[in-house]
């Protein structure tokens, strides 16, 4: 099968699919992905990551681009590593991927470094023949102090599974160079291989088919999917039996084989690449700096560990030095410590002492001192700085004296020493703040309490702010009250108290008084706001409710001249006075009245509210007579003037419909108006011919009592 190179478009379309599909899962799992950071040298990556107990290392040289290592944060992925250096054939991030060593959607990206002839001499070994490309090389001289040196790893590759069994897959190697403990040397020894075997761990060595115990299927859909690689090794230790005190060469380095695509990537795992030997480490807590620690603030946790036999106790001497007196600058240090059987590390803490005294930078230097290490290699240390912290002192403001009693203040204090950032806490409920604004209206001492970072000490200082004894403004008003439309309102504000003359703000227009009459027409809300001549204001209201009651009324006949009136009045309604018109009256709220004669009648209703408020709306009214009602049997529409209209006859009623109908039940003519009866012509305006027709009549009196009648008609010309 012969690869794509960077001239040929050659991507099977299923892996273009699961490309595609990894990246949109890796885009929706965003919060759970490894982390990938580069910006860091080559130096510092080998000493102050990778770098573990028992190793001197020295002449680090990176080949590669430098967009292609750096450090990894594995914690929430799958890789199996927690952190460490992690270096590959493409980016460590692509713009159009997830974060993490990856590609772009074509599954590779070439990042421009050139091949390596150590892995095409290494790949023709076993039978590839091919250029290299994108190569990343970290190599570095080191000298083990135990007889073995390791580290962990994990490889990955895009080119799984699609290309398991190629003759054309990615390289990478540990090729350790230096004395060989069984006679000889090694010359570039590629040290990654499985356990107890001599098998190289590669592509075609470790998959899905072959030691799959040792692989990681990581293609979609399969869940939990945080790195872009479509799988990768479990983790494996990389190790080499070496001479202790001798000098090493290795190189670990990885290429694309053939093309530039399908990226690959290696992680190292931090702190792993050890032997036996110790190690020491420290951290600040309880601080303001993760690198200095600071008198009465913190302390440092200085960690050694043994990277050997762990099986029986383990003492671990070490030196003291620098400008800093044991026992009187920081706790006292006995210069031996035990790591128990069965633990790699032992912990001290020291804390540097507050004495007071003002004094430069000081450093604790702390260097291990182990009789078996290897001649001329400096050991382990660490150098902590101590810096001095003078004691806090803090001066308020001077006392100040203000005329009135509402002064805004800026209560402020300065101070010196402590571990900055201070804070300031005022007495009197004033908080937190320097300065802070506080307003005085009685004479008062404010006490401020100065406070470092670390809370160990604290200074106290304090200011007088004085301000006339005046009693406090005190203001009354005049209730809410209810009343008529138009009917006067005192209102009427007293006030004492405050400092010099008073003054009286309305929210109407009456100038600087004290009270005053209002005649509202509707509910109105008067305030008044008194000042002093220090500008202490109080202010109250009052509600004036304007119950203005609105008189209304609906009626329905019970008989034709008697009505049953209904009250529709609204607001607070205590009495009605109705008048009919006729001579008659009620008091009653829904009064049923019977009108003597037939004709119309002003109504009127006049109600009052609790208030003594009142209200009147008039009506017309009419009294219809008692219902009368008849209808001819025959008429004669010849023109003589005669009978020439046929309807109905009567009164007391509020509707008329009637209907005429031909012998076969045609309608030929409707009317509802009694005064327009037929005159023997349709609808159509066609003269009917002599004859029997039909009628209906519907009536309605104003009492809703409905009547029909049902009858016929003789036309006669």
């Amino acid at each position: 099968m012969i690869k794509m190179n960077l001239n040929t478009i050659h991507i099977k379309p299923f892996k273009i699919i699961a490309v595609l599909v990894t990246f949109l899962l890796s885009k929706e799992n965003i919060q759970a992905q490894l982390i990938t950071n580069g910006g860091l040298t080559a130096t510092d990556l080998v000493q102050n990551v990778l770098l573990g107990g028992g190793i001197q290392v020295s002449n680090i040289v990176y080949t590669g681009s430098n967009t292609a290592i750096g450090t990894f944060d594995g914690t929430n992925s799958n890789i199996g590593l927690s952190n460490g250096v992690v270096m590959t054939t493409g980016n460590l991030v692509f713009p159009n991927g997830p974060p993490g060593p990856n590609n772009s959607t074509n599954a590779g990206i070439d990042n421009g470094s050139g091949g390596s002839a150590l892995l095409e001499q290494y790949a023709s070994s076993f039978g590839i023949d091919e250029p290299t490309y994108n190569a990343t090389t970290l190599q570095f001289d080191f000298i083990p102090q135990g007889d073995t040196v390791l580290f962990r790893y994990v490889f990955g590759s895009e080119e799984y599974k699609e290309y398991v069994g190629s003759g054309y897959n990615d390289v990478f190697g540990f090729f350790i160079s230096g004395p060989n403990p069984f006679g000889g040397n090694y010359n570039n020894k590629n040290i990654a291989i499985l356990p107890n075997t001599n098998t190289f761990v590669s592509i075609n060595n470790v998959n899905h088919l072959t030691n799959s115990n040792y692989f990681v299927d990581n293609e979609s859909p399969f869940p939990g999917q945080t790195v872009q690689y479509d799988g990768f090794t479990k983790v494996l230790t990389a190790f080499a039996p070496v001479i202790p005190c001798s000098t090493y060469t290795i190189k670990i380095a990885i290429a694309d084989v053939g093309d530039a695509f399908y990226d690959s990537g290696v992680f190292l795992e931090a702190k792993s690449f050890s032997s036996e030997g110790s190690e020491i480490s420290y951290s600040i807590t309880g601080g303001v700096d993760t690198d200095t620690l600071y008198e009465g603030c913190g302390q440092a946790l200085v960690t050694f560990t043994w990277n050997g036999d762990n099986s029986t106790d383990r003492t671990v001497l070490y030196n003291i030095t620098g400008n800093a007196t044991n026992g009187v600058d920081y706790s006292f240090l006995p210069g031996s410590i035990v790591i128990p059987a069965g633990q790699s590390t032992a912990t001290i803490a020291i804390q540097a002492i507050l004495d007071g005294i003002s004094e430069p930078l000081e450093f604790l230097t702390i260097q291990i001192n182990d009789p078996n290490a290897c001649p001329n290699v400096p050991q382990p240390q660490v150098s902590i700085p101590i810096k001095n912290v003078d004691p806090i002192q803090v001066t308020a403001m001077p006392d100040t004296s203000f005329n009135c009693n509402n002064q805004v203040v800026l209560l402020s204090a300065t101070a010196t020493g402590g571990i900055s950032p201070l804070t300031f806490t005022w007495s009197n409920g004033v908080g937190v703040g320097n300065p802070v604004p506080v307003i005085v209206r009685n004479s008062t001492t404010f006490v401020v309490t100065v406070t470092d970072v670390c809370g160990n000490q604290q200074d106290i200082d304090s200011v007088r702010i004085t301000v006339p004894n005046a009693a406090p403004l005190v203001l009354s008003f005049t209730g809410d009250t209810s009343v008529c439309p138009g009917q006067p309102v005192l209102l009427n504000a007293q006030a004492s108290g405050g400092i010099g003359d008073i003054t009286f703000s309305w929210s109407i227009d009456v100038g600087n008084t004290n009270s005053t009459i209002v005649y509202p027409q509707q509910t109105t809300l008067f305030s008044v706001l008194v000042e002093d001549s220090c500008g202490n204001t109080l202010s109250a209201s009052s509600l004036v409710l304007v119950r203005a009651p609105e008189a209304a009324f609906d009626y329905y006949y019970v008989e034709n001249n008697t009505a049953q009136f209904k009250d529709q009045s609204v607001g607070d309604i205590v009495s009605w006075f109705w008048s009919f018109g006729d001579g008659g009256i009620s008091t009653e709220q829904n009064p049923i009245h019977e009108f003597a004669d037939t004709g119309w009648y002003n109504v009127m209703l006049v109600v009052t509210n609790e208030y003594g408020c009142s209200d009147t709306t008039i009506q017309p009214f009419y009294s219809y007579p008692p219902f009368v009602f008849f209808i001819p049997n025959a008429f004669t529409p010849n023109l003589d003037g005669k009978n020439e209209v046929f309807t109905g006859y009567g009164q007391g009623f509020i509707s008329f419909n009637m209907f005429i109908f031909d012998r076969w039940g045609r309608e030929i003519y409707r009317t509802d108006d009694i005064n327009r009866g037929w005159t023997g012509y349709d609808e159509f305006h066609r003269k009917q011919p002599i004859g029997v027709y039909n009628y209906r009549v519907d009536i309605e009196t104003p009492p809703g009592y409905k009547y029909r009648y049902i009858g016929r008609v003789t036309l006669i010309r």
